[in-house]
Order: structure tokens, then sequence, then C-alpha cells
């Protein structure tokens, strides 16, 4: 299974359902800049993500690291299970 990745200027959000794991490292990655760099990213939701390796977990560091135009950090929200579980695992605080 691949990652489904949604975002909305609307909203700030990008959803991310699915796998994330190298191989879907690249396109996430991509994402991730695209809203970023629309300027509208507040926060990244990961209630669908069903699986997530050590690269996944680093666009999720890179994502916890953007900070907004107002200079708020980028927050990421809903972690599933199979995110808890990789953040603990690797010592990490939680997400909101």
């Amino acid at each position: 299974m691949s990652a489904f990745i949604d975002f909305s200027a609307e909203t700030g959000c990008l959803a991310v359902h699915g796998e994330l794991t190298i191989y879907q490292a690249n396109t996430a990655s991509e994402y991730l800049c695209k809203a970023f760099g629309s300027g509208e990213l507040r926060h990244v939701d990961l209630a669908g993500v069903t699986e997530l390796d050590t690269a996944g977990l680093q666009i999720l560091l890179l994502a916890r690291s953007l900070r907004t135009p107002a200079n708020v950090p980028v927050s990421l929200v809903n972690p599933s299970d199979a995110v808890r579980d990789v953040m603990e695992l690797a010592g990490l605080e939680q997400t909101q």
C-alpha cells in the first residue's frame, strides 16, 4: 500500500494516509516542501498513517522543524498507533 497525501491550503493541514516508509519518502518530502512553500502549512495530520519506518520518521522530524511565516512551529497532530510506537521507540517526545 502506498501513501495518500492531501494538502488543504484552506485549513493548513497536510494529511497522510497509509504507509510512510522509504518507498514513499521521496513523494512525501515533495508534498511537504510544496505545502510549506505555499506559506499555508500549519499542521501535519498523522491519524491515517498505517506504517512508519526511519525514512518516514525523518520526514516527520523535518516537518516538526519547520516554522510558519508567523514563526510558529508546524505541528504534528493525531498520531496513529504506528506513529506513536516509532516515536516512543526512537525516544522522541510525543506529537499532539
